[in-house]
This record gives C-alpha cells, structure tokens and sequence, in this order.
C-alpha cells in the first residue's frame, strides 16, 4: 500500500469516505486545510471523510536510497560497532567499580568479624580461668550480669542451687577436696620412690600368662591397687584386667597365680576396670565398664580359707545408650564417673549403684572415649572421639574449661588423660598422632608438647594408647604403639623406652613407688612386669 500523494508507505494512513484512496494523515490534512478539495479531483474533502487504518506489523520506513549503497553500509556498521564498544567499556567500568566496592564491604566485614571473635576468645579465656580456679579451690564463682549461653559460665551460687548433685554429696566433695588438698600440694614424693638411675635401669622382671580366652585375647585395661602404707598387704601385688573376652580377672603378679575372676559382662568387652583403693571399701571393690552400657560395682571377697572370690556385682549403674567407654573412681572412693559414646557422661554413687547425673554438652554431639578424675575430685577432664578435651566442675556439672589443640597436632580419638598429683599438670593422648599434650592447668595453656614412637616394626604408625604419671609426680609414662617411654617431670626428658611385648601396648600402670609397671596388650594374653 503507498500513499495517493507521496507514492510511499504511509506510516500513519487513513483512507478517503469520498474516493477510496489511501493517504499519509498527515499529508492529507495539509491539503484539506489549503483547498478543501480531495487531490485529483473537485470533491470536497473534510477531516471527518477520512478513515484510520491500522496496521499490523507497522510498515517499516525504508531506508533512503543513499544508506543502501555499500559505503553507506560500512559507515553505518562502524558507528553500530563504535557505539557497542563505548557500551561495553562504560559496562566494563560500572563492573570493576561494583567489584571494587563490594571488596571494601567484605574486608571491613572480616576485620570486624575478626575483632569480634578476638574479644571473644579474651573474655572467655577469662571466664574460664575464674571457673577454674573456683573449681579447683571450692569457691563459688559470681554469676555473670547477664545469661550469654556461653558454656564456660559457671553460676555457683549455693549448694542448692548446684544442678549436678545434690548438697549431701557437695559436702562430701568439698570435704574430701579441703583434707586432699592440704597435704597434696606440698607433699613430696614418698620415702623409697625410685630414683632416676633405678628407672634407667629398667628391665623385664616377670610376666603373667595364660590371661581371659584364646578365642577372644587380649587386655583392654589393667590397674593396680594402690593402698596406703599402713594397708599394705597381699593385695599390693593384685593386679586387675579386663579382657575382650568379658572377664575380670584379679591375678597376684609375683606368684603369678590367679586369685579370682568373674564373667563380669557376658561376652561383651570390659573396655575399663579400677579398683576402689580409697574409703571403707579400698581393696574391697572395684569397678567395671563395658560396651554393653553398664557400669558395674564388685566385691572381692574371702571364700572362706586361703582364697579369694568375686560373686554377683553388688550394683549394675544403667543409664548410658552406648557403648561405656571409661570410668574412673572418685578420690573419696564413694562416687565414679563414667563416659560413653552416647555423648554423654555421667555421676555415679558407687554405694548406692544409681546414675546420680547425667550431662550432656550443649553445643556438641561428641561421643566420650576418655575419663580422668582430678586428684582433688572436685574438677573432671573428658575426651571425645573428635580431639576435643574438656574440664568439667563436678558438683555443678559446668563446663569449666575446653582444650582444642589449635596446631591440629592430636587427631582421632582421646585415649587417655591424667592429671598429675600435684594437681597443676594434665597430660592428654589421641589414636591418631604420636604426641602427648601437656597442660597447664593454672593457665589454661598447653606448655610442652612430648613427640614420642614405636618401634622400627611400628614405623609409620600413630596412637598414643596411654598417659599417666606417678604417684610421687616425679614421672610421666607413655604408651605408644608397642613401646613405653619414661619422662622425668618438669625437665620432660625421656629417662627410658623399652617394649615390653610384641604387640600394641593398651594400658599400663606405675607399681608401688613407681619401682615397677605393669602393662598389657589387647591382642596378648598377658601382663608383663618391668622394673629395675
């Protein structure tokens, strides 16, 4: 269709009432506003004759003659490719300034994060350090001015307010911490303790064989009874294991001779046992744990002539929803703690045989591996699976203090733990490195950190099984791999290493003034015996 008047397609056409013929509107109006009359002919024409027409697509205006030629083209193509260029680069410059802003933003983000958590980390090492020493001292902590949900907060404010255990027991703790800790602390290591040659000059003394079943060997915990002095007995050569196989057995290391057993948890593995050696029932009783979630508590009694039994457990302690993985005996020899993989640990009264208290922590899911009890028995360590060690007030069930290696040097599991008797130092192990962490427990810091190994046949391999010093706390014992190590304290320099069996070392313990350790395997039948 093209225009009557200018032979082009009109943009906006109309068409006339009068002749027909299609027009540009706005070349129509101009010829009516001078003549009046329609182009072409004498009929009037008027704005009203005339007839819109819509068009769908809109008719395109063609280019003029002159853009079609080739130059033209070029020209024009250059101008396009200039103006989407100049487009890119503005686009460009809008994106780097963006990105420029938006790493301002996020820097300052991170240094403000970075503040925060530093203030943080400062007001809870101080937090944990007042909770310490309360702990430790059986002070009552101030209650922070406002409730932050920080588990390092402790809120002491009377026994009755004490969510752990209840103010009978409190008194007994508090009792037993002030008669321990007046002579503990000052007390130096008794007469006759072995001397630095002697513990050089150790060697295999004796061993006891033919320990639990062949078809399920191996030890998984040994103790020994540790009696004062004027107690001393027969007893002092007792020692206690538990086996994979389920059974307790008490045997009497210089003889050799077995003096009782019990098929204490069925087939299910004893992963620890201890003696009681404190209170009424020192040398009399001793506990057990086991992958079958109980705790038990047993007599050893006479059987009436020269020989000793162990019957039925005076208690079986339930509670737990997991395996039990450790248990240890308060110094006052009434109460315990236990741990498990059920994420939680529990307080137990050993003479009545209930779970006083269980707790969980609450900002964690860790399952338990490792219990020790502080020497004062007013303050409790834990380990978890994943390397993460805790102290915990144990009236109140608080979680006083948490030690994380920040050099990633413990991996896997905490094995063992132990606090040394003057009650400042605490050791730790884990499966998965061959380290021993020491800690400061005044400061809160890891002071010193032990590198031990096996032997040539365990090269390469990891786990520190077990850690413990001795009663003078003059020594450090570790177990690692196949071979144990011998660290004077303070200086922590290796007096002695020496492999008592082929395989993996699973425990050991010092003898009477550390002249001797026993240890055993949890793949061997027995307990060896060394000393000087």
């Amino acid at each position: 269709m093209f225009c009557a008047i200018s032979g082009e397609p009109p943009l906006d056409p109309v068409v006339s009432r009068v002749s027909g013929f299609l027009y540009e509107r706005r070349l129509i109006l101009k010829v009516i506003s001078e003549s009046g009359k329609e182009p072409g002919s004498d009929n009037d024409l008027s704005e009203d004759d005339l007839i819109s027409v819509k068009l769908n697509p809109k008719v395109v205006k063609p280019r003029p003659p002159t853009v079609n030629s080739i130059p033209s083209l070029l020209s024009l193509l250059q101008n396009e490719y200039d103006s989407i260029m100049l487009e890119t680069f503005q686009l460009k410059q809008q994106h780097q300034q963006l990105r420029q802003e938006l790493s301002n933003a996020l820097y300052e983000n991170d240094a403000a994060k970075r503040v925060i958590a530093r203030l943080v980390k400062e007001r809870d090492v101080a937090r944990e350090n007042l909770a310490a020493v309360s702990a430790a001292g059986g002070l009552a902590a101030p209650a922070p001015s406002s409730s932050s949900g920080n588990e390092m907060d402790v809120d002491e404010g009377n026994d009755d307010a004490i969510a752990g255990v209840n103010a009978e027991i409190a008194a007994v703790l508090d009792e037993t911490s002030t008669t321990l800790s007046k002579t503990r602390k000052k007390r130096k290591a008794p007469a006759g303790t072995a001397t630095i040659e002697e513990i050089q000059s150790f060697k295999q003394q004796s061993e006891v064989p033919s320990l639990h079943s062949t078809t399920h060997p191996g030890i998984t915990s040994i103790d020994l009874l540790s009696l004062p002095a004027a107690a001393e007995s027969e007893k002092t050569n007792w020692v206690l294991t538990g086996g994979n196989d389920g059974t307790i057995l008490v045997s009497d290391w210089k003889s050799g001779a077995q003096v009782a057993s019990v098929k204490a948890h069925g087939t299910k593995k004893v992963t620890a046992v201890s003696w009681i050696d404190q209170g009424a029932h020192a040398g009399s009783a001793f506990v057990s744990a086991s992958v079958d979630h109980t705790v038990k508590v047993w007599n050893i009694k006479s059987d009436g002539g020269d020989g000793w039994s162990v019957g039925k457990a005076s208690h079986v302690i339930k509670g737990h929803s997991g395996d039990v993985t450790d248990v240890a005996v308060h110094p006052s020899g009434l109460y315990g703690a236990s741990v498990s993989l059920d994420s939680s640990w529990a307080f137990l009264d050993l003479v009545k045989g209930v779970q006083v208290s269980k707790t969980n922590h609450p900002d964690g899911k860790e399952a338990y591996s490792s219990v020790a009890m502080h020497p004062d028995g007013l303050i409790l360590g834990t380990g978890t699976t994943d390397s993460i060690v805790r102290i915990w007030e144990l009236k109140s069930a608080k979680n006083v203090a948490t030690f994380t290696d920040a050099s990633k040097q413990l991996a896997g599991k905490i094995t063992s733990m132990s606090f040394s008797e003057n009650g400042y130092y605490f050791a730790t192990a884990s499966a998965d490195s061959n380290v021993v962490k020491l800690w400061d427990l005044r400061k809160l810091d890891n002071f010193h950190t032990i590198e031990v190994s096996g032997s040539d046949g365990y090269s390469g391999k990891k786990g520190v099984n077990k850690v413990a010093f001795d009663y003078g706390a003059g020594y450090l014992g570790v177990a690692c791999c196949d071979q144990i190590s011998i660290f004077r304290n303070k200086q922590w320099d290796e007096l002695i290493k020496f492999t008592p069996g082929s395989a993996a070392v699973s425990d050991f313990k010092f003898g009477g003034y550390s002249k001797w350790i026993a240890s055993a395997s949890a793949s061997e039948r027995k307990v060896v015996i060394t000393g000087a």
